[in-house]
């Protein structure tokens, strides 16, 4: 006995994510959508007849967080040229190649954006299309499906239906700028401040060895939620390309850190073994020797300086 065909195409690939995945087929005469969270499946129908519109978003554009998670998987593998053991190298190198791998694919992918199928009565989010190279192939796809489904129109038949308004269109109303934030400059300021600390603790380590970890992370995390909260609030360009060739330099200060403090744990398990008793507190650990500390200094100043010059040039005029 022959197999029942299927009524459906394939639409678009699994889009997959932590909790499932969901699909798009097509058949005869209505567009289905799975939806699995590998436990249970939703199905919903939407009938071709029934479609009003596909409308298409593009999302704010993620090229400096794919840059800046590209620089950070390239940093993280350079990571086992530093590391002693054989285990070591083999983790940091097998993940950041992975790391890479999804870098490179995220890229490659091209632009985020949002598909939505508009019927009367509902609006429904096309989860499966998350691209706008993907959306285009989609709409190349189901246009003829609904076109064959609801008829076309004749420019003619459209001109009848709707006749051209010869009125003078309103005047827009005036747009209202918003102003960008602060967190740039902030971020500048305390690159200055740390490249401070990180001077003075060449001469006072015990004192500030304990201090620039929290700093650092507050770099980090001040890097981040202005690259997040950027959009399309703010126009400016140089200020983030500076904040993502920071962020490279942060993460070699990262392993930098990394290593001086392994090497010290190190020596304390080393001086355990001999019998000699482990220091109370981490007082005997110096994160940067001369030289790291010189570089890690050296471009914190340049970094703040031209990111807070930039940031005042490039800061859009206030207008009545």
């Amino acid at each position: 006995m022959a197999k029942n065909k299927s009524i459906y195409r394939k639409l678009t690939p699994r889009r997959r994510g932590i909790g499932g995945f969901s699909q798009l087929w097509l058949a005869s005469d209505h567009i289905l959508l799975v939806r699995s969270s590998r436990f249970v499946e939703q199905y919903r129908r939407f009938a071709l007849a029934d479609i009003q519109a596909i409308v298409v978003t593009p999302l704010a554009d993620h090229t400096p967080w794919q840059l800046a998670a590209l620089g950070a998987s390239i940093v993280w593998t350079l990571v086992f040229l530093v590391v002693d053991s054989t285990a070591g190298k083999i983790f940091f190198g097998a993940t950041g190649a992975i790391a890479i791998g999804f870098s490179m694919a995220d890229i490659a992918l091209g632009r985020r954006c949002r598909c939505y199928l508009h019927t009367a009565v509902t609006r429904e989010l096309l989860t499966p299309v998350s691209r706008l190279r993907s959306a285009r192939a989609f709409l190349e796809r189901i246009r003829p499906a609904i076109e064959a489904a609801q008829g076309t129109l004749s420019f003619d038949q459209i001109a009848a239906i709707a006749p051209a308004v010869t009125a003078t269109p309103a005047d827009a109303p005036p747009e209202v700028p918003q102003a960008p934030g602060y967190l740039p400059e902030a971020l500048f300021g305390l690159f200055l401040v740390n490249a401070v600390f990180v001077l003075l603790m060449q001469r006072f380590p015990n004192e500030l060895d304990n201090v620039l970890p929290t700093t650092f992370f507050g770099e980090f995390v001040i890097l981040i939620f202005a690259l997040a909260r950027r959009g399309v609030r703010d126009p400016r360009r140089l200020v983030y390309a500076l904040m993502v060739i920071a962020l490279l330099f942060m993460s070699w200060d990262a392993v930098g850190l990394a290593r001086s403090f392994t090497h010290y744990m190190g020596s304390v398990m080393e001086q355990s073994r001999r019998g000699r008793p482990a220091p109370p507190s981490l007082t005997g650990w110096v994160a940067f020797e001369h030289a790291p500390a010189v570089l890690a200094a050296g471009w914190r100043m340049v970094a703040g300086v031209a990111g807070l010059v930039a940031a005042w040039f490039e800061r859009p005029v206030k207008t009545a």
